[in-house]
Order: C-alpha cells, then structure tokens, then sequence
C-alpha cells in the first residue's frame, strides 16, 4: 500500500476524532453550566490528573505517555474554554519562565495576563488580580519572602495554593527555572483526599542539617536559598504527603530544632 493510501486512512481517522471533540466540547458546556449552579470554579486539578494517570495505565502505545498527556492537556484546556476559560496571573518581571510553566500545565486555551505583585502595585491597593490562577516560580517566591514574609499569601488572602508545576522533565539545564506554583481563587471541596503540604522555614542551619531534620519529620527538601555571608536568611522549600494537613507539629519542631530563632511560613496545602 503506497503513502497516500495510509494518508487517506489518517483522514478518515481524524474526522472521526474531530467528530468526537466536538461532541467531548458538547458535554463539557454542559458540565460548565452545572459547575456555575454550584459555585464550582472551571478548573479541577485532582481530576484532570486522576484521570491523566488512569488513561496511562490503559495506554497500550505506541503513544507514549508524555505525548499522551500533552494531547490530552490541551483538551482540558479547550474544554475549559467551553466553560468560560481559565484567566492565568504571571508577575511581569518573569512572565515568560511562567508563562511557559502554565502553558505546559493548563494548555494554550487559557488566557495569560502579566500582573504586578510588587510593592505599590495594584495590589496594595486592595484590589487582587482579575485572575483564576497565578502561577509563580519557586525562586521568586523565595525571594520574596525573604523580602517580607507575609508577602504574596496576605497580599491575596482569597487565593489558596492549588498546586505544583515541575517542568524537570522537560528542561535539563541548571540556570532556568523548573519548579512552580500555582494558586487558585476557588477550589472543588475533596473528601477522604491525601493533601501535599508545603512549607517555608528560615534559620542560620545548612542545608546538609536541614535535609537531615526533615527527613526525621517526613518533609523534602524541593528547592533552597542559602547566604553563606548572611546564613541568618536562608531559606528553604520544603514539602510533606498527609492525611491530615496540620502544621503545629513541623512548627514546633523546627523551633526546637533551631533552638527558637527560626521560623515556619505555611504556604498551603492541596489533595493530589
């Protein structure tokens, strides 16, 4: 059989697929309706990636699975679209690197906009972003609260940590950024769910010491700061799998650990 016969058999093919999406769209307008009845936000995280992970376990290939996924994150993404869409918050002085995260996670239905989260932005002025999401990398928000530590998480008190983007899989090199954030505005209420909780502390400990410490606690490390001229400012990201998303114990262990001159932000946490 020559290449145009194949050719003619992928036509017929993706008309086929092209017949589905739309009837996938269809449905998922009426979903969009159903989720405004009961205040629910367009985007469902845990379910998007509950079922990413159940449709790879029945991939029999040749699709690999990354391809799979990028396919099928595009197709959440249009079919949130059909619900209204998904407004992404990038700050501006990195919007690209952010961009890119959020384009990978929550596809190119979305619409990006870059916003100010620095001091005498728009946000000091009580007024947050017009957004669904703000994805933020882990750097800057390290950075920022060194800066201040009760910044971005008072500066939006009505965003909840809604998750993580690890784009280690896609980049290899060390200077570009791979580990985000994202919060959300609004939530899907879980029950019986396991929730990733994660933490910010800071202290004149090395990293060698803190790693320790925390895998004594069941924490990980996932990103670090350290200041060897001023150690007093490192920081640390760190990151535990619970049933119960408490903070007092790591809290209180973390004071003993550094004999009470350190500190304990709780950035949020999330069932995954």
């Amino acid at each position: 059989m020559g290449i145009e016969a194949f050719r003619n058999q992928l036509e017929k093919i993706d008309r086929q697929i092209l017949k589905f999406l739309n009837l996938r769209m269809k449905l998922a307008q009426e979903i969009g309706e159903k989720k405004k009845l009961y205040g629910y936000p367009v985007l469902d995280t845990q379910r998007e990636d509950r079922y990413l992970k159940n449709l790879k376990a029945i991939n029999p290939g040749p699709l690999q699975d990354k391809n799979l996924e990028g396919i099928f994150r595009e197709i959440f993404s249009s079919s949130r679209c059909q619900q209204g869409g998904l407004r992404i918050g990038c700050p501006q002085n990195h919007f690209l690197s952010c961009f890119l995260a959020s384009l990978i996670r929550f596809g190119s239905s979305s619409t990006f906009i870059p916003i100010s989260l620095d001091e005498g932005s728009q946000l000091q002025e009580d007024k947050e972003p017009e957004v669904d999401t703000l994805v933020v990398s882990a750097p800057y928000l390290l950075k920022r609260i060194k800066v201040n530590r009760s910044t971005l998480l008072s500066l939006l008190p009505s965003f909840s940590l809604g998750g993580e983007i690890d784009l280690s899989q896609f980049i290899s090199h060390q200077e570009i950024e791979k580990h985000f954030f994202f919060f959300q505005k609004k939530s899907i209420p879980k029950e019986n769910a396991v929730y990733k909780m994660v933490f910010v502390v800071g202290g004149s400990v090395s990293y060698p010491s803190v790693e320790k410490w925390a895998e004594n606690q069941g924490l990980k490390v996932i990103f670090f700061e350290d200041d060897p001229q001023n150690p007093q400012d490192n920081v640390y990201l760190l990151e535990k799998t619970t049933k119960e998303p408490k903070n007092e114990d790591i809290e209180h262990s973390w004071k003993k650990f550094t004999e009470g001159l350190g500190w304990v932000i709780l950035i949020g946490s999330y069932p995954f």
